[in-house]
């Protein structure tokens, strides 16, 4: 959302000399300042700004702080909360968090954020000026990062930096968004994407340790099996009234240890099925929906109308310490179908979880898009909290199209926030989706095709083979559907069942289209370097599908096996650029998902 005040100020032009005449006068003394004793965020975004105008200009801005800016520096680029932006009544204090005023005056241009101290590569620190530097990096000068690090950067030539002229406050579009990563780099891709946290959602699986504390005086806050046993470590008996007092009590007591500080009331359920048998649970949840169902929703019990009323009555509770109290759940495993014969208030907060992974059939598209509906229908307010990208393992995908539809639908629907689980690392073979997720994120409502373009552009000379390679992939997952349909958990296992969603035989046409690729791309480092980094994925991909095939053939002959992974292993010593693929960090890498099935390390 952008809240566009009245606009004017000046051209900002840091050229190079005997390129483009007019930017001569600007190029000596321009500078960045940053306020005195400047915070990490502040100080990236000078850092950001200054490298990638250097980069596509040629031209190096000094980074000044307030104070030791020269005088007579023909043009100034305030970051952050100067003296100077407050003089020119730009307050960063009255800023919400994330969002940013960029206007340009006379002879200085201002980027102000509602930042807060911290590490600006933690999503949760507020870091509005860096987000407004990226803005400007992206619309004036056109960088792209299509993957983190150098490789993925596109910095086109250009002989100056032209911020247009205005007086804007940009507000974020989404109140919190981004990908579950424990990797700087990605980090730092998220926030040129826009990506950003917020205040008070603290949520997840929320009832771990809730059988330790209280299961002994109190096993009817527990899953009852249909035997009429109590479990301490399953679900939990979500009609007991007894539990939402010790949910709203447990809350209200850590509000009142940090005052001032907002915390979202979390219920959301263990990681796994809503299962209590007792009569009370039941006789809350309605009738079931109807069948057809996807997998892995196809034989379970429905208790979405029953977790619906749970945070009700929880939220219920809540308004008596906070009028404004907030109930965040899961619309996850069981709870993810729509509920229906009730009405929901909007401080309820779902994180909807459509575990029907990509590639989807129509039917099975069509069937995500109506629970979401029909959570939004019921008066909820929902963010989507999917678990789709830890599918894929390290094999070559693109349902980005599909993907794209899926989003948009959501973000004209309602959708406050996104938080993807999780970010596994493999750029090289899904790039292009994760791109196309990137980019929707800075504009929900941008054409797909637009984003699509953008990427193959980035590849000058090899970007038709480029689209060509990636439509390959496309066509491929849709014409290989029946193949790609598993159960929840399948993403765990991926690559013992690799060959038969990726048959030997289906790489060699990408490696055709690659090769053409590569020979267009020859008179260009840049596009050189692109193409090297897709053809290095496809090629640990195949090495991976003809382990897989070798692996099971060994049986437990140990001999064997280790010979079945020993190219892969070579293979993956000569990789250079850590984000062609991940093989060993954490436990969505190649290795930890082949260290599950017993492959030798």
């Amino acid at each position: 959302m952008r809240d566009k005040l009245s606009a004017f100020g000046l051209l900002l032009l840091v050229g190079v000399a005997g390129v483009c005449p007019a930017a001569v006068e600007y190029q000596e003394g321009a500078a960045i300042v940053v306020p005195a004793a400047a915070c990490e965020v502040a100080k990236l975004a000078a850092r950001e700004l200054q490298s990638y105008v250097e980069k596509a200009t040629g031209v190096r801005m000094e980074i000044v702080e307030e104070g030791d800016a020269p005088n007579a520096a023909p043009q100034r680029l305030y970051l952050g909360a100067t003296r100077a932006a407050r003089q020119a009544g730009i307050d960063a204090a009255g800023l919400p968090r994330d969002a940013y005023h960029i206007r340009t005056s006379g002879d200085a241009a201002y980027i102000v954020g509602g930042d807060r101290g911290g590490d600006p590569l933690n999503l949760q620190t507020a870091a509005g000026t860096l987000l407004g530097v990226y803005e400007i990096l992206d619309r004036s000068l056109g960088v792209r990062w299509l993957w983190p690090g150098q490789s993925g950067e596109f910095v086109p030539r250009s002989v100056s930096l032209r911020i247009e002229d205005r007086d804007e406050t940009v507000l974020p579009r989404f109140r919190f968004c981004g990908l579950r990563t424990g990797r700087a780099e990605e980090v730092l891709w998220m926030r040129r994407m826009r990506m950003h946290g917020a205040d008070g959602m603290q949520y997840g699986h929320s009832f771990g340790a809730w059988g330790e504390q209280y299961f002994a005086r109190h096993p009817d806050w527990f899953e009852m099996d249909p035997q009429g046993v109590r479990h301490p470590d399953k679900s939990m008996c979500v009609s007991n009234p007894g539990l939402h007092r010790q949910i709203v009590e447990n809350w209200w007591a850590r509000q009142q240890a940090r005052p001032g500080v907002r915390e979202i009331v979390n219920v959301c359920e263990n990681d796994g099925p809503g299962a209590c048998c007792c009569p009370n649970c039941l006789a809350w949840d309605g009738p079931q929906p109807p069948w057809p169902r996807p997998t892995p929703y196809d034989n379970v019990h429905c208790v979405s109308r029953r977790y619906a009323r749970f945070q009700m009555e929880v939220l219920k509770l809540a308004r008596e310490h906070d009028p404004d109290a907030e109930v965040v759940g899961y619309a996850y495993s069981n709870i993810v179908f729509a509920p229906t014969g009730l009405q929901l208030d909007k401080q309820v907060v779902m994180g909807y979880v459509p575990d029907v992974f990509f590639p989807r059939t129509p039917e099975q598209q069509d069937w995500v898009l109506r629970q979401w509906l029909g959570w939004e229908e019921a008066g909820a307010t929902l963010f989507l909290r999917p678990n789709y990208l830890l599918h894929g393992y390290c094999m070559p995908v693109n349902w980005s199209r599909q993907w794209a539809e899926e989003f948009q639908l959501f973000a004209g629907h309602g959708m406050i926030g996104t938080d993807f689980d999780s970010l596994t690392g493999m750029w090289s073979t899904m790039g292009l989706p994760l791109y196309v997720l990137g980019r929707l994120h800075v504009d929900p409502d941008r054409p797909p095709e637009s984003v699509l373009e953008e990427y193959y552009s980035c590849f000058g000379p090899a970007g038709e083979h480029v689209r060509a390679y990636w439509d390959y992939w496309e066509r491929y997952s849709f014409e290989q559907i029946d193949a790609f349909k598993d159960g929840l958990w399948q993403y765990a296992r991926y690559p013992e069942t690799a060959a038969r969603r990726f048959a030997p035989e289906c790489f060699s046409p990408a490696e055709e289209i690659l090769a053409k690729a590569t020979a267009a791309a020859a008179q260009d480092e840049d596009a050189r370097v692109k193409v090297a980094f897709l053809s290095t994925g496809l090629q640990h991909a195949q090495l991976c599908v003809e382990a897989s095939i070798a692996f099971a053939q060994a049986g437990d002959d140990e001999a064997r096996r280790r010979a079945a992974v020993e190219k892969l292993a070579a293979f993956r010593k000569t990789i250079t650029d850590p984000m062609i693929v991940n093989v060993s960090d954490g436990n969505d890498s190649c290795r930890a998902r082949e260290a599950n099935l017993g492959w030798p390390q």
